[in-house]
């Protein structure tokens, strides 16, 4: 594809000649003549000097200030992530999906699915479940009973979704497993990667909102609630009946505490830990427990400096044993 045709396609501006063909997206550091490299990091900027890309795709505030120095035409973009993405499905589109059963899924009976949607091999596809249009369930997911996809789900290979969740009662010496009346609910547009777990609820459904992105190796416990457009990073875990507001991102390895309520548009920070619910909406929190992101970075910076508090304390007590013991009387 011509470079002039490439940046109209993903809403760049073009900067330099635009009849070089590209057949390819690839690293700043090992793009070739014909490839078109990404620039977004800083430590991707050093490169874009002396790449050997057919083009860099770059954001405009980087073009505007070294476009005249870099060595191949730039393609300047006010949302570089969302042109890479259209820049990836024109030059690398994914094989085509045709829909239908895989003769390796099992698929009961009593299961709706859409003739639109496609399943994969090795899938399960329990009694009651019921699979809405153009959904596509990679290979050995399983959906067990009382789920329900909406259109355009795509459930990664190895997802259960619907299991029951972990919720048991002491009974004397011992532990008892409660049983579950819920299902769960998957709004349009929803993509879960790889061996992510979803539970049905105890007493209600596990709703997961339209649009949300969930990573791999994610736990989303009973009676939980996304709202749409939720990004859930991998190996976070959601504990049962979290709310979790519209736009919030769960960063990696995120932890929230059963029955917390997460506002709108919220980041919480990785390895973050949700114990106390958050009502601002759009804040940014980090740490265990979760407290605003700068005050958590201040925190940091003085853990960091304890060690010379520590030595800084030491000579202070010795300097003032010092000069006790020298105003101490001499003994006759």
């Amino acid at each position: 594809m011509r470079l002039a045709e490439l940046a109209r396609a993903i809403d760049a501006r073009l900067v330099g000649d635009g009849d070089h063909d590209v057949v390819g997206v690839a690293a700043v550091d090992v793009a070739g003549p014909r490839e078109l490299a990404f620039v977004a990091h800083a430590h991707e900027r050093a490169s874009a000097f002396s790449t050997r890309a057919a083009a860099l795709l770059v954001d405009v505030d980087f073009a505007a200030d070294h476009a005249d120095a870099l060595p191949c035409p730039v393609l300047a973009a006010s949302e570089p992530g969302r042109a890479l993405g259209r820049a990836l499905a024109l030059l690398h589109p994914r094989p085509r999906v045709l829909p239908g059963i895989h003769p390796r899924a099992v698929v009961d009976a009593a299961a709706v699915v859409d003739a639109s949607a496609t399943i994969g091999p090795g899938v399960v596809v329990e009694a009651g479940v019921v699979v809405g249009p153009g959904c596509l369930l990679h290979a050995n997911a399983v959906l067990r009973a009382g789920v329900k996809l909406g259109a355009r789900v795509v459930v990664g290979p190895g997802c259960v979704l619907g299991d029951d969740g972990f919720v048991t009662v002491a009974v004397g010496d011992g532990n008892e497993t409660v049983p579950h009346a819920g299902g769960v609910v998957v709004d349009d547009d929803v993509e879960f990667g790889a061996n992510v777990c979803v539970d049905r609820g105890l007493l209600s459904d596990t709703r997961i909102g339209a649009r949300c992105r969930v990573d791999n190796l994610v736990q989303i416990a009973h009676d939980v609630v996304l709202g749409c457009d939720v990004v859930v990073v991998a190996q976070t875990g959601i504990a049962g009946f979290a709310r979790i507001g519209d736009g919030a991102v769960l960063a990696g390895q995120a932890g929230v505490n059963p029955h917390v309520h997460i506002a709108r548009r919220v980041r919480v920070g990785g390895q973050a830990g949700v114990t106390h619910d958050i009502v601002d909406e759009g804040a940014a929190v980090a740490g265990t427990p979760a407290v605003p992101h700068f005050d958590w970075l201040k925190a940091m910076a003085r853990l960091h400096q304890l060690d010379e508090l520590a030595r800084r304390v030491r000579v202070l007590e010795q300097h003032a044993t010092t000069t006790t013991n020298s105003r101490k009387p001499e003994t006759p």
